[in-house]
């Protein structure tokens, strides 16, 4: 009998990935990330799911949430080994759903640029602009 191996965000976003960055954005107030080897796993291969699917994911959140989120993206994807998605950052998918609301905070693109290493945040790509 093979053991098959199983691929978390292959079915898209769920539930497990709302309640791991809930419990990111929370570990930020004893002022560092905490995600545990689980997590991680969870969490790296949707760092790759296309915009499409974190947008459908993240419609039905607070916009308060969705900067929560879009602020945990940044730090993981700078901090931790493995996150690092350019040009396909979920970011970028969270700031579009924001823009559309018309519900991006002021300071939210500053916020980004201090402490983002992923040229791609917060605008995107070019090509993906014109």
């Amino acid at each position: 009998m093979a053991v098959e191996s199983w691929d978390p965000a292959a079915t898209g976003l769920q539930a497990r990935h709302r309640d791991i960055l809930n419990r990111a954005v929370a570990s930020l107030e004893t002022g560092s990330i905490e995600l545990n080897d689980d997590e991680q796993a969870w969490l790296r291969p949707a760092m790759q799911l296309d915009a499409a699917a974190w947008q459908a994911f993240s419609t039905e959140h607070a916009t308060t949430t969705l900067v929560a989120w879009i602020k945990i993206l940044t730090l993981v994807e700078r901090d931790l080994s493995g996150f690092e998605a350019g040009s396909r950052s979920p970011v970028l998918a969270l700031l579009k759903v924001l823009k559309a609301r018309n519900e991006v905070p002021p300071d939210l693109f500053a916020w980004i640029r201090s402490h983002t290493t992923n040229r791609f945040l917060p605008y995107g790509s070019l090509a993906d602009r014109l």
